[in-house]
């Protein structure tokens, strides 16, 4: 059954909507149809007791003698109803055939004794109690039920009756002479009945069927959409950047976009926050050192150590300048959701640039550059902005230099992939990255110590990389290589 729910894409919320449906609307249907199959008999009893009181009402001006006078006229009577009841019959009413005429047809006096019986068995009896002759005699409507065998409940045979009057009575109210009733067995109607009752059952199976149909399908689709909701909140709550998703049922969108909303509202404190603490603790060190060169620089009579307390004050204002110009560019570019207006740009110039302005710095620690593109010769545009992307690429490069040690080469190469990517890749012959900080190097503020100062940057470097590789679209890597040293690959879609 789970594999079941899981097929159709249901979750408890539509497994219990679709169960509620389906209770509701299948309580409905039984409630009608049986409401319809209660009705129905009674109903084609009533149709039958309509064509038996004319019936009734036909054989009494039959049987009726032009005076008062005058006997009732039976024995025209007897002979048409014999003829009646051997006449054959081919008749197809509703798919049910029928062959032969099923009445019995008796006569009473004014008195109520029978004077004549189509079934011969009861003549000369006395039927002055009977409901039909009973009420007919005293001008009322006659009309009974009778069970005629007491062991069989399929043996109920209805008999209406109709007063005998005689064609030329003046009188007022016309003299009853006697009594007619027409009787008929009420099994004469359950093959109707049946062929009714089996068709209504069938079209409820079917219209069960249906509403299992029509309530699997809302269950679905409203399954599939709070399942969008959901995943777009776990993947929110993971730290995911997604579009909230687009819903039909206007309700539900309404939702989807309150959602997006708190996100925005929540990461907006959340960064706040986060930036407030983390800066708040980077700048503790160059504060703290800030401090105490001041506190000391009164009480230091030597010149060369007031000299070097003062350089120690210019290089933590410098690194304190420099942290807070770096959180406001970060902070700025992560507000940022797309480029404004990005340019076709030269990726392969754009480097060669950069490299050419970090020649000297290369030089003065002894560290080679290389580049090269493949295939030579190429056209590598990208769709970008050219100030981000020039600061992505000399930060990767500045964060090679300050790791390689002298005498090794950093090698800078663009390739041209074959599935619509550029892939850039800058290595290093540094001492690589520690397994501790593999997860922590793109964390802002994180940093570690140069190999040739000991000193630490700021942090943000690899956060401002990220973001800019975010805004094109970009891929950004960081791994080991196997030989020594740091392998930095971008790969950014092709203009």
């Amino acid at each position: 059954m789970s594999k079941l729910i899981a097929g159709l894409g249901l979750n408890r919320f539509g497994v219990k909507l679709f169960l509620a449906y389906f209770a509701i609307l299948g309580l409905g249907i039984y409630l009608l149809l049986n409401t319809l199959l209660g009705e129905i008999k009674p109903g084609l009893r009533q149709a039958m007791e309509t064509a038996l009181v004319d019936t009734a009402n036909i054989l009494a001006e039959y049987v009726a003698p032009a005076t008062p006078e005058q006997p009732l006229q039976l024995e025209q009577l007897s002979q048409v109803l014999d003829s009646t009841l051997r006449r054959p019959i081919n008749a197809t009413i509703w798919s049910h055939k029928k062959t032969a005429t099923v009445l019995r047809v008796y006569v009473t006096d004014a008195t109520g004794k029978v004077v004549f019986d189509s079934a011969g068995r009861d003549l000369g009896a006395d039927y002055s109690r009977w409901n039909d002759v009973y009420l007919t005699l005293r001008g009322q409507y006659g009309a009974r039920s009778t069970q005629e065998n007491p062991g069989d409940e399929f043996s109920s045979v209805m008999y209406i009756s109709a007063p005998v009057y005689a064609r030329q009575d003046g009188t007022e109210p016309r003299q009853i002479l006697g009594v007619l009733s027409v009787g008929k067995s009420n099994i004469s109607v359950e093959p109707f009945w049946q062929l009714a009752r089996d068709n209504i059952r069938s079209m409820g199976v079917w219209l069960l069927v249906l509403a299992a149909i029509l309530g699997a399908l809302l269950s679905t689709w409203l399954s599939l959409s709070i399942g969008k909701l959901v995943s777009y909140a776990r993947r929110t709550g993971a730290g995911e950047t997604v579009q909230p998703p687009t819903l039909s049922d206007p309700d539900l969108a309404v939702l989807a976009q309150a959602m997006d909303e708190m996100r925005t509202a929540l990461d907006g404190k959340q960064y706040i926050e986060s930036y407030t603490l983390s800066l708040t603790h980077e700048m503790k060190s160059p504060l703290t050192a800030l401090q105490g060169a001041a506190e000391l620089i009164p009480q230091v009579n030597d010149p060369q150590m007031q000299q070097k307390l003062a350089a120690n004050i210019e290089l933590e204002s410098k690194r304190l300048r420099a942290l807070v110009d770096q959180v406001l560019s970060l902070a700025r570019l992560e507000n940022r959701q797309q480029l404004e207006q990005p340019q076709t740009l030269q990726l392969n110039e754009l480097i060669q640039q950069e490299l050419d302005q970090l020649q000297w710095l290369a030089a003065q620690r002894q560290v080679g550059l290389t580049f090269s593109c493949h295939p030579e010769g190429g056209v590598f545009c990208v769709s970008g902005d050219a100030l981000l992307l020039a600061q992505a690429v000399r930060n990767l490069l500045e964060n090679a230099l300050d790791f390689s040690p002298a005498d090794s080469t950093i090698s800078v190469q663009l390739n041209a992939a074959s599935d619509g990517l550029l892939t850039l890749d800058i290595t290093d012959e540094g001492s690589g990255i520690p397994d501790y900080a593999l997860d922590k190097i793109w964390q802002r503020f994180y940093s570690l110590p140069r190999p040739a100062t000991g000193q630490r940057s700021t942090g943000l470097g690899l956060s401002f990389v990220e973001q800019i590789a975010k805004l094109h679209s970009a891929d950004l890597n960081l791994t080991n290589r196997p030989e020594g040293g740091v392998l930095a690959r971008i790969r950014i879609p092709v203009s």
